[in-house]
C-alpha cells in the first residue's frame, strides 16, 4: 500500500475524479487488511501505457489501480452507463470513455472509432489507459478469453503516429483474497512491459496475425500474474482448496500467500493431467470437507488443531463477556455507517460484482458524516474539546471494535468445532482433510 498521499489535492484534475480519488484512497486503506502493489518500478517512464488487467470486481478493480498512481487513469467502460446526460458528463470528468456493443442500438463501428481515436491521442500524449481485455467482469478466478480491442488500439496508435511513439502494454494481475469481504488482502502484480513496437512490423505485413499474437502474449503474461483456475466443472472445490484450506504455515504477506496458492494450484492441475483418478478422489474429499465445515460454520484450518477443552473455552468466554460492554459502546459510533452500506448492496444491488466497490464508497461517506455529526453534538451539548477528542479517537475505536468482532467470530468457530468433533462423521471428514493435505502440500 502506498503511503498516504495528499498531492492529488493540488493536481489539475477534473473535480469529480479528484473527489472519487479522495474517497477511494481513504477507502482502500481501511477496506483491505493488507494491500500490496508489486512491480511498479517496471513501468516505463515518459511513454504511453496501456494497463491490461483481469476483471473480477467491477468498479473496485479500477479503484485499486487508480489510487496507486499520481496521474489520472483513463478507463474504457460499457456505453450503456453513459446514456443519461448527467451520467455522461460525470463519467467523462472521471476520465472514462464509452465502448459500444451491438445491443446499444447505435452504429457501434462509428461510435467506437471515436473512442479509439481518443485512446490514440491519450497514448500519443504519453498518458495512461486501463483496459480490461476480457470485456466483462466475473468474480471467478479464471482468465476468460481476451477481446482483441486492446491490440487494435495499440497498433492503431502506432499506425497513426508512427512506430517511434513509445508505447507499452503492462499486464497487471489483481488477486483478491476474498472478493466481497472487508478485512481481506489484495495483491496487484505488475508483469514485464510489452513493447508494442516489437510487434508492429508484423502488423504491417499481416494485421490479423499480429493482433492474435499480441493478444495471446498478453493472455499468457496475465495468466501468470493471477490465480487462474481452469477446471470449470470443479471450480468451487478448487477455490475452496486454495482459499479455505490452511497454508503450510501462518502467512501474513499477500505475495507469499499468492505464491503458495499458485504452487498448490499447479500441483492440482498436474495431478488432474497425470493421474485423473487421484484428482477425482481429491475433489470428492474436498466436497466432503466443504459440506461438513459449512454445516457447522467452521474453517478447515481448525482441523489441524485439537479441539479446545471446555474449561479453556469457558474461561475465554468469560473474558470476552467482560469486554463486551466496550464493544457495545464502540457499536454506537460505528454500527450504523457500517450496516447501511451492507444492507443496501445486499438488498438493492443484484449484481454482486458491484458490492465491494459500493460498500467501500458508501461506507467512507457515511462514516465521515456520522462521526462529524457526533462530534458536532458533543460540541453543542458539552464542549468543543469533547468533539475534537472524539474525532481523533473514532478511527481507533472503530479498529478496536472491529478486531473484537473478528475475535468473537473466531471464538464462536472454536465452540462450533468442539461440538462438531463429537459428531459421528467428524473422523471421516478429518481423514478426507488429511488426504488432501498429503497430496497437495
Amino acid at each position: 500500500m502506498r503511503k498516504f498521499w495528499i498531492g492529488y489535492l493540488f493536481k489539475n484534475w477534473f473535480l469529480p475524479y479528484k473527489i472519487g480519488y479522495a474517497i477511494s484512497i481513504t477507502g482502500s486503506r481501511t477496506y483491505f487488511k493488507k494491500f500490496k502493489y508489486l512491480g511498479k518500478e517496471k513501468i516505463p517512464k515518459n511513454a504511453g501505457i496501456i494497463y491490461a488487467v483481469n476483471h473480477q470486481n467491477a468498479f473496485l478493480d479500477a479503484i485499486v489501480i487508480a489510487v496507486q498512481t499520481d496521474a489520472p487513469l483513463n478507463f474504457l467502460a460499457r456505453a450503456d452507463v453513459f446514456k443519461k446526460k448527467i451520467a455522461n458528463k460525470i463519467l467523462r470528468k472521471c476520465y472514462m470513455l464509452p465502448v459500444y456493443r451491438q445491443r446499444d442500438g447505435v452504429n457501434t463501428i462509428e461510435k467506437n472509432e471515436e473512442t479509439f481515436n481518443d485512446c490514440h491521442e491519450i497514448l500519443r500524449k504519453k498518458d495512461n489507459l486501463v483496459i480490461f481485455p476480457e470485456g466483462n467482469h466475473n468474480y471467478k478466478k479464471t482468465l476468460r478469453p481476451l477481446k482483441k480491442g486492446l491490440a487494435r488500439i495499440a497498433f492503431g496508435t502506432l499506425s497513426k503516429f508512427g512506430k517511434e511513439v513509445p508505447l507499452y502494454i503492462i499486464p497487471l494481475g489483481i488477486d483478491y483474497e476474498s472478493h466481497f469481504k472487508m478485512n481481506s488482502d489484495i495483491l496487484l502484480n505488475v508483469g514485464d512491459p510489452i513493447k508494442v513496437g516489437d510487434y508492429f512490423s508484423n502488423f504491417k505485413d499481416n494485421n490479423a496475425e499480429a493482433i492474435n499474437k499480441l493478444t495471446l502474449k498478453i493472455a499468457d503474461d496475465l495468466s501468470s500474474l493471477m490465480i487462474n483456475i481452469q477446471d470449470a466443472e470443479n471450480y468451487e472445490e478448487v477455490y475452496y482448496l486454495l482459499h479455505s484450506f490452511p497454508l503450510l504455515k501462518k502467512i501474513t504477506d499477500p505475495k507469499i500467500k499468492f505464491d503458495l496458492r499458485k504452487e498448490k494450484l499447479f500441483k492440482a492441475e498436474s495431478l488432474s493431467k497425470q493421474n485423473p483418478e487421484d484428482y477425482k478422489n481429491i475433489i470428492a474429499d474436498l466436497k466432503i470437507v466443504k459440506a461438513f465445515m459449512s454445516n457447522y460454520k467452521i474453517r478447515p484450518y481448525l482441523l489441524n488443531k485439537l479441539p479446545s477443552s471446555y474449561l479453556t473455552l469457558s474461561v475465554l468466554s468469560f473474558i470476552l463477556l467482560l469486554l463486551f460492554p466496550f464493544h457495545l459502546a464502540g457499536l454506537l459510533t460505528n454500527y450504523i455507517p457500517y450496516k447501511i452500506p451492507v444492507w443496501f448492496v445486499e438488498n438493492k444491488i443484484k449484481d454482486k460484482h458491484f458490492h465491494s466497490s459500493l460498500k467501500l464508497a458508501i461506507s467512507i461517506i457515511l462514516f465521515t458524516f456520522y462521526w462529524l455529526l457526533i462530534a458536532l453534538l458533543l460540541t453543542i451539548f458539552k464542549d468543543w474539546s469533547y468533539g475534537l477528542v472524539f474525532l481523533f479517537a473514532a478511527p481507533i475505536i472503530a479498529m478496536v471494535n472491529f478486531r473484537y468482532w473478528i475475535l468473537l467470530i473466531k471464538f464462536r468457530g472454536r465452540w462450533n468445532y468442539k461440538s462438531a468433533s463429537k459428531k459421528e462423521a467428524f473422523h471421516s471428514v478429518k481423514e478426507a482433510f488429511d488426504r488432501v493435505q498429503r497430496k497437495l502440500n
